[in-house]
């Protein structure tokens, strides 16, 4: 173990070291989880404003896809997995530098204050970053200097959506809508492909294995069930279908507009909520109850479309039932 990881070991025990903080740091947590921005995401686009929420999905998506990849790039361990002192109050399978919590927790936040513009907006997403980075410290399962990889490159996500939106924008409207369905499916092959790439670069170096030992007695498991899974290739089919569905629907959106207005009475918007979730559990929990696990090729092709139709749902078909429904 070398002298960063000791050091930041070091700042985890003495953080685990109030165990009166453990319901405030899980509760921060889940404020930075991706399930919880995948619900923030549609709320916003849905009830409040239809703009920002398309705008809000094209950063969230490229913030967790990017984290993924570098993930793997990087394949460092979790504290828990190489210092038995660390307690596992959270657990996870993947890599963790960079934290996907501070990452995302730092595009989602500076984005909408960014939007908002007033310094409490600012204040806030400050607060609210630093809280979630903490969270992920205290609960054992990144180092410091995952969540300062996390900040830095959330930063640059969140400076290049900011400095290259419009000028994307502007290209793709010369754009026919077949042709910007045809570049959004090359871009999620591309995806996909460096995913593939960066897990064959890295086959000749393989993990340790003290890091399933150590995570497997510092967790719970089912029979059967593996610690850790760092290497999985469906982060990357999920990130490849997610870009295949957003380009999908800003195509649509583009060419054959809903109409769709956010505003209105807080009980249309309520039901909108409702029913838009309800066709997000439909996509993606019945076609993962459904798809088969063998060939692996033919359940990554699954979960290619399922990822693809989530997202295609939640900005384009869902407001397109919303308006035929006069909601």
């Amino acid at each position: 173990m070398d002298a960063l990881m000791r050091w930041g070991i070091s700042i985890i025990l003495a953080l685990q070291g109030e165990p009166r903080l453990v319901g405030v740091m899980q509760f921060f947590t889940f404020l930075g989880s991706e399930g919880f921005f995948l619900f923030v995401m549609p709320a916003m686009y849905w009830c409040v404003d239809a703009a920002m929420g398309v705008r809000l999905a094209v950063v969230l998506i490229a913030s967790n896809g990017l984290n993924g990849l570098f993930k793997i790039a990087f394949h460092l361990p979790r504290p828990y997995w190489v210092d038995l002192r660390v307690k596992a109050l959270s657990s996870e399978t993947s890599y963790g530098i960079p934290s996907g919590h501070a990452m995302n927790a730092t595009t989602i936040c500076g984005f909408v204050a960014a939007q908002v513009r007033k310094w409490w907006a600012w204040v806030a997403a400050i607060v609210l970053i630093l809280m979630i980075s903490l969270s992920r410290l205290y609960l054992g399962v990144h180092f410091p200097t995952d969540v300062l990889a996390g900040w830095i490159l959330g930063i640059v996500v969140l400076w290049a959506f900011l400095a290259l939106e419009r000028r994307a924008v502007a290209w793709a409207k010369r754009l026919t809508m077949w042709q910007q369905i045809g570049l959004a499916f090359v871009l999620s092959l591309l995806c996909l492909a460096l995913f593939i790439g960066v897990l064959a670069a890295i086959a000749s170096s393989p993990d340790p294995i003290t890091w399933e030992q150590n995570a497997a007695l510092a967790t719970s498991l089912e029979p059967g069930e593996s610690a850790i899974a760092p290497r999985n290739p469906e982060a990357g089919v999920t990130f490849a279908g997610m870009v295949m569905g957003l380009g999908l629907a800003l195509a649509f959106l583009a060419y054959r507009p809903t109409q769709f207005d956010a505003r209105g009475p807080l009980a249309k918007r309520g039901l909108r909520f409702v029913i838009g979730l309800i066709g997000v559990v439909i996509l993606w929990l019945g076609l993962k109850l459904i798809a088969p696990q063998e060939p692996f090729m033919l359940a990554m092709l699954i979960r290619y479309i399922r990822y693809t139709l989530v997202v295609f749902w939640a900005l384009y078909l869902a407001p397109w039932v919303f308006v035929k429904m006069g909601l």
